[in-house]
C-alpha cells in the first residue's frame, strides 16, 4: 500500500481546473444600425440588446475591464476599458439607431481601445492583458473597411472575436415606405469568430442574447489549467 502511494505521489497526477482570470480585457461592440429596430425580437432588437448587454455587464467578474463601441455608419468608442461597470451600462442605455453597418470600422476601433488600453497600464517588459472583442450585429457589412483587413488586423493583435447574429431570419424593417428583410449575416460573422479563434453564436431572442453573453462571460472570465 505504501509503494502504490508513493508511485502515485512521484507521479503527481493533475486535473483541469478553471481558475479566475488576474485580468483581461473585453470590448463589446453593438451594432446599431437601422436594421435593429426590428419587432422580431420584441420590444425591438436595439431595445432587447440594450437589456442583455446590461446583464453582460453585471455577470462579467468585477476584475474584467469592459470597454463598449457602438457601430453603425460608423463606430465610435463610448466608454475605454473599466471595471466601473456604472459608465458601461449607463452608455448602453443611450445607445441610438443609426444608417449603414460598419462591421469592420467596429473591429479597428475595438482594437484600438484595447492597445491604448493596454499601452498605459501594463509594465515595461510585462506581458498586455488577454483581451477579446464581443460583436454583436444582425446584418451585412456595408460602409467603411473590409471585413478582412479587420480580421487580418484581430488575428495580428492576437485578439479573439465572439460574434452574435442577433434577429431572427424573418426580420424587416419599413424604410421610407418600403418593407425591407433584415436577415443575419451568418455567414460573415461565423467567418470572423472562425478565423480569429473567436465563438460564433445566434440569437433569436432577449432570452437567448442573454444565454449566449453568459456562455461567452464564462469563457472570458475564466482559463483551465492544471493543478495537482
Amino acid at each position: 500500500i505504501a509503494l502504490t502511494v508513493l508511485s502515485i505521489g512521484v507521479a503527481r497526477p493533475a486535473a483541469a481546473v478553471k481558475v479566475p482570470r488576474d485580468r483581461a480585457t473585453v470590448i463589446l461592440a453593438i451594432d446599431v444600425s437601422l436594421s435593429m429596430e426590428a419587432t422580431d425580437v420584441l420590444p425591438s432588437r436595439l431595445d432587447a440588446a440594450k437589456t442583455a448587454g446590461k446583464k453582460f455587464a453585471d455577470l462579467l467578474p468585477t476584475r474584467i475591464n469592459l470597454g463598449l463601441v457602438a457601430f453603425g455608419g460608423n463606430a465610435s468608442l463610448l466608454v475605454s476599458p473599466t471595471v466601473d461597470r456604472a459608465p458601461v451600462k449607463t452608455a448602453i442605455g443611450k445607445l441610438a439607431l443609426q444608417e449603414s453597418t460598419g462591421i469592420g470600422e467596429a473591429i479597428f476601433t475595438s482594437l484600438q481601445a484595447i492597445n491604448v488600453f493596454a499601452q498605459a497600464t501594463t509594465a515595461r517588459g510585462d506581458k498586455p492583458p488577454p483581451a477579446r472583442i464581443v460583436l454583436l450585429s444582425d446584418g451585412k457589412s456595408t460602409v467603411g473597411r473590409s471585413v478582412s483587413a479587420a480580421i487580418t488586423a484581430a488575428k495580428k493583435a492576437n485578439v479573439q472575436i465572439s460574434t452574435i447574429a442577433f434577429g431572427t431570419p424573418t426580420g424587416t424593417v419599413t424604410y421610407r415606405g418600403e418593407t425591407i428583410p433584415v436577415p443575419a449575416d451568418e455567414q460573415t460573422l461565423g467567418q470572423i469568430a472562425a478565423q480569429t479563434g473567436g465563438s460564433f453564436h445566434t440569437a433569436a431572442s432577449v432570452q437567448e442574447l442573454e444565454s449566449v453573453y453568459k456562455n461567452i462571460g464564462s469563457q472570458i472570465g475564466y482559463t483551465t489549467t492544471h493543478r495537482d
